[in-house]
């Protein structure tokens, strides 16, 4: 069997007895610590991926003359997903303002793939639950049937979660762009987070609570642009700075699970804060 990555012919040993599936698996292992994803394995004009295992895997290797074999960047393959959300969104808010029935039904079949997706990108996001809720439970008549109240909230979502998944897309493919524009977050950020302890203190628990939500999806993203531009270890500064706030971040969570108000209150606006505005000087000088 001759196995081409790529269209690169690649010198890889396979045992005597070995199956198909036992190549691919191989190769995936082959793969596994890489930043590579096999991403499509063709026999002649079979696109194996996509097929049931069982009705290629057990093949003999000896019965298979050349095994095309394509990978992508793992960074390439999520923004692809990404966009492909993206599109989804697009058409779903057409397709209701459209009243499109049919095309509305043919998206809906594919909600249940969407809501995976997205979870592989936002994992344990509330706001998918929210849409899950809204799309997922039932058929393309009933969301036609919306009051226009219910319609407006729906659309409100899709646009939140759309906001989301383009930036996603911008930290992949532009990430000192999207660097730039969590710099400017920042700034309100902490205006946010130093008055926390008044929210909670005059009752406003939800709002504080939708704060404490920004200051964490902030976070996460800022985690993520840092390690794709900055090398480990390249930058002392930022790699004290999230030593120092991993610790707080533990204090905060052991604060929400013993509910201690006053605690997660002084946390944020004496410890969280005043670390977030050294982390924008360090991203402003190494701009």
């Amino acid at each position: 069997m001759e196995i081409q990555i790529n269209d690169q012919n690649l010198d890889f040993t396979i045992e005597q007895n070995e199956t198909l599936g036992e190549v691919v698996k191989d190769i995936e292992a082959w793969l596994d610590g890489t930043d590579l994803v096999l991403y499509s394995v063709k026999h002649g004009d079979r696109e194996l991926l996509s097929i049931p295992y069982e009705q290629w895997g057990p093949t003999p290797h000896s019965e298979v003359e050349t095994l095309e074999v394509r990978v992508k960047h793992a960074r390439e393959l999520a923004g692809l997903n990404l966009q492909t959300i993206l599109e989804y969104l697009d058409m779903l808010k057409r397709s209701v303002t459209a009243s499109d029935g049919n095309r509305l039904g043919e998206l809906m079949s594919g909600f249940p793939a969407l809501i995976e997706s997205l979870q592989k990108h936002f994992p344990n996001d509330p706001l998918l639950q929210s849409l899950g809720s809204l799309f997922g439970a039932g058929e393309a008549k009933q969301v036609l049937a919306w009051s226009e109240e219910k319609r407006h909230q729906a659309f409100e979502l899709v646009d939140l979660i759309h906001a989301r998944v383009s930036f996603r897309l911008q930290e992949l493919q532009d990430p000192k762009a999207a660097l730039k524009t969590l710099s400017g977050a920042l700034a309100v950020c902490i205006e946010d987070v130093s008055e926390i302890s008044i929210l909670l203190q005059t009752g406003r628990d939800r709002q504080a609570m939708d704060t404490i939500v920004r200051f964490s999806d902030l976070s996460q993203s800022l985690v993520r642009l840092v390690a794709s531009i900055f090398p480990e270890n390249s930058n002392k500064d930022l790699e004290s700075f999230y030593h120092e706030l991993n610790g707080v971040l533990s204090e905060l969570l052991e604060a929400f699970d013993a509910k201690d108000s006053v605690l997660i209150g002084d946390l944020m606006e004496y410890e969280i804060a005043p670390r977030l505005e050294r982390l924008r000087s360090i991203l402003q000088e190494l701009a």
